[in-house]
């Protein structure tokens, strides 16, 4: 029986985390022993590990409520001394045949010198960071996690394989790490996939019908930086000043707090964008709207465009990595500008012109058949040799 570690940075309700239950209560299907370590115990990822196998074990690297200042000198350990931190943590290599580390983080230092065949899962657009320094405070913060950002960097060149999840994600990973050139590794791209019959019979669950005769826009996200938010509040403001009549509902945890609440109030459009918050079944939402949203700034894929295509929702994406490839350039949905002036003429180009809906609505079916989830689990067995 093989035993493999998987690990991920949190379980919180997200695509990518829906994604890894999904294969993990698959694999244990197969003759495999799965372990799942996780940083530390969180409420946000409750709703998930009810969802997985009770075949699974999972464990943590830090104990329940671990201090702040324990934990920020316990990550310099770990990120400059990974061997003797995995001794600390009691991380064994021996336990297991195969590590998988699911998501590119900090911690993929802890796995890079185990010697047992290791796999890093490249799930977001890398790029280069900038910085603002204001005070010798900042400026010793900034030096130290340019630091830490190359040893984590380089501990990615030893694993034996680098899957990222779109063409975009691997050209910013041979571009940040190694200056566009190949390195001496197995980099392989595997597009993300959805299980459609899944999603198809959550959409059906009954929720109270969103206003209609209004064209409903939809964003799945989470509040993240990068993920630009502002973007669509911006656009939503703008277009709501020129007369135009429309609904954007955002779902996503913490979506729905006080700086986000207090800035709808000030623009006057508390009534026209929605903040749901955390929904565990986002689908019906999806189904009820006309144009589901991807306004970020980097995206290595985007699950939920996909998702939004497969209930035949048309979507709008800005140019910001995988989602061109969903979208295939514009062919399957409206590819905009990387740009807060992008979501706005997109948002508007689709309130002038109904038609474009008919356009976009047309082929989703073929579009979201280039992701089958069939042959996607069929392709990690034959990564994990299962």
């Amino acid at each position: 029986m093989k035993r493999i570690l998987f690990f991920n940075d949190s379980l919180a309700l997200g695509g990518t985390e829906i994604l890894l239950v999904n294969l993990l209560n698959h694999l244990v299907t197969k003759e495999t022993k799965i372990t799942l370590l996780l940083p530390e115990e969180s409420g946000s990822d409750v709703f998930l590990l009810k969802k997985l196998s009770s075949e699974v074990t999972v464990k943590y690297i830090y104990p329940n409520k671990t201090s702040y200042l324990k934990r920020k000198l316990q990550e310099n350990i770990m990120i400059f001394f990974p061997r003797f931190f995995a001794r600390l943590k009691g991380i064994n290599e021996s336990d297991y045949d195969e590590v998988v580390c699911f998501k590119e983080t900090f911690f993929a230092t802890v796995f890079s010198r185990m010697s047992i065949p290791k796999i890093l899962w490249i799930h977001n657009i890398l790029y280069k960071r900038s910085y603002e320094i204001r005070s010798f405070k900042e400026r010793f913060a900034v030096w130290l996690n340019k630091k830490h950002l190359k040893k984590v960097q380089r501990s990615y060149d030893r694993f034996n394989k680098v899957i990222c999840v779109s063409d975009a994600a691997k050209k910013a990973y041979l571009s940040v790490l190694h200056g566009g050139h190949m390195p001496a590794q197995d980099i392989q791209v595997l597009y993300n996939a959805i299980d459609l019959s899944t999603v198809a019979k959550k959409a059906k669950e009954p929720i109270e019908d969103l206003p209609q005769g209004i064209t409903n826009f939809i964003l799945i996200t989470r509040n993240s930086p990068e993920k630009r938010i502002d973007r669509l509040i911006n656009a939503a403001h703008l277009l709501k000043e020129e007369g135009y009549e429309l609904h954007v509902y955002i779902i996503g945890e913490g979506i729905d707090n006080t700086d986000m609440i207090n800035n709808l109030n000030i623009k006057n459009i508390t009534n026209d964008v929605i903040l749901l918050g955390r929904v565990e079944n986002p689908f019906p939402y999806i189904l009820q709207c006309n144009w589901s949203l991807c306004v970020s700034e980097r995206e290595s894929f985007s699950l939920s465009l996909l998702e939004s295509m497969a209930l035949n929702t048309q979507v709008i994406t800005t140019d910001c990595g995988g989602p061109r490839d969903i979208v295939e350039g514009g062919t399957y949905g409206l590819l905009v500008d990387n740009s807060g002036e992008g979501v706005y003429k997109g948002m508007k180009a689709v309130l002038d012109n109904p038609s474009l809906s008919l356009k976009y609505s047309k082929n989703l079916d073929k579009a979201v058949s280039r992701y089958d989830y069939g042959g996607w689990l069929n392709s990690v067995d034959k990564l994990l040799g299962v």
